[in-house]
């Protein structure tokens, strides 16, 4: 019996023990670094819905502010301070800073944007080769200049546009050194250009300053805004456009690419002269920067607790301003990528019929529940254009509280 009750024991401290072990290697990561907490919340309200019931929460007093919460959206700023996370109550886990603060307010967008982002000096779109009357070369490939290169100074000179680069290579008549960087590595290349049949200096590149589109205005205060809830990044390259500024501006949807199974569709706009915003940050949650000339009626922002799988409301331009349409809450992440924290589903009739679903250039298009603003579209389901992805507005609004 004496024995029994041995291996009893010891089985149910090795399970605990595992069980401990498992809770501290997953749990940190479905558990926010930062969190909002109104005051009629109990104290791990804040912490998802699978963490409530294995963790206790202990507040502790904090001398960290928040930066720039109180600037940023509609509301005062107010208390800031941590809790420390702890497994069964004993094991910490993690420490969270969290503010309480009132409700969240912002005005929902909806409305397309035409965004124009400066990348952070001279994009290599594609390298070419210089037909020369010994025959075709490239220089930049030679020197191992590749597509997704940056380009910040050629022998110490600044480059700021591509004309810059091209008047500066015609006018040389020397080895080029050039210096940038590729995947945020610095980087230096040495160049020789090569002449054309015309007796042009090239060193065979295709080259950009600027980064052009269409997507939709997800929200704006009194003076920020956020944009479509994932990155630019850049056609050719596909990679993502390290910013070093830009202008969002009014558009106009001229035409709609209906979308179908297999292919995307997309919003065909034009830009007009009316510059809405300034972009300050190119991010995994979005387009964000500094806002002008807009308002509209706020509404509360609703969290990821908040969030139901039920229907809601998405808003979108599509040609006649923007409109409000039907749609469903499939499933909630709240550990999901940043941009994929929740599935929705297309249900509204005249949509589907005008666009087939979701199409290019509604990214950002605000999702509402409940009077709320809980979040923004961001990718469609390429084998079914009547679903797609959303991003959590409290993941966009994160980001948009960086700005100062």
């Amino acid at each position: 019996m004496k024995k029994y009750k041995f291996k009893t024991t010891t089985a149910f401290v090795t399970a605990m023990l595992l069980f401990a072990l498992v809770g501290a290697l997953i749990l940190p990561s479905a558990i926010p670094d930062k969190a909002l907490v109104s005051p009629d919340e109990t104290e791990s309200s804040w912490l998802p819905d699978g963490c409530r019931w294995l963790c206790r929460v202990k507040e502790e007093p904090s001398d960290q502010v928040w930066q720039n919460s109180a600037d940023a959206i509609d509301k005062p700023k107010d208390e800031s301070y941590s809790a420390t996370v702890y497994l069964c109550g004993v094991i910490p886990l993690k420490t969270v800073e969290l503010a309480r603060t009132d409700t969240l307010c912002v005005v929902p967008g909806g409305q397309a944007i035409g965004i124009s982002l400066r990348p952070d000096g001279i994009l290599v779109a594609a390298v070419a080769d210089v037909d020369t009357p010994d025959g075709q070369k490239s220089p930049a490939k030679e020197a191992g200049l590749n597509a997704g290169d940056i380009i910040h100074t050629i022998n110490g000179t600044k480059m700021g546009r591509v004309s810059d680069v091209t008047d500066f290579v015609q006018k040389s008549h020397e080895t080029l050194t050039i210096q940038g960087k590729r995947n945020q590595k610095a980087m230096e290349w040495t160049v020789k250009p090569a002449y054309d049949k015309n007796g042009k200096a090239k060193i065979g590149l295709w080259i950009r300053d600027t980064v052009s589109g269409i997507g939709t205005l997800s929200f704006f205060t009194d003076s920020l805004f956020g944009a479509l809830g994932h990155p630019i990044s850049d056609i050719d390259t596909g990679k993502v456009v390290d910013a070093a500024g830009g202008n969002i501006y009014s558009a106009s949807i001229v035409n709609v690419d209906k979308g179908q199974k297999g292919v995307p569709g997309s919003l065909c706009g034009i830009f007009t002269s009316q510059k809405i915003g300034e972009i300050t940050q190119n991010t995994d949650c979005g387009v964000f920067g500094t806002s002008a000339g807009l308002s509209g009626k706020k509404v509360p922002i609703g969290r990821k607790e908040d969030i139901k799988c039920t229907k809601a409301e998405l808003w979108c331009d599509i040609g006649n301003g923007v409109e409000h349409f039907d749609i469903e809450i499939v499933r909630v992440m709240p550990s999901a990528d940043s941009s994929k924290g929740m599935v929705i589903h297309i249900t509204d009739d005249a949509l589907i019929e005008r666009t087939g679903g979701i199409v290019q250039g509604m990214s950002g298009s605000p999702i509402l529940q409940n009077g709320k603003l809980i979040g923004a579209v961001t990718h469609v389901f390429v084998n079914d254009p009547t679903r797609g992805y959303g991003i959590f507005i409290e993941n966009m609004l994160a980001e948009a509280e960086k700005i100062k």
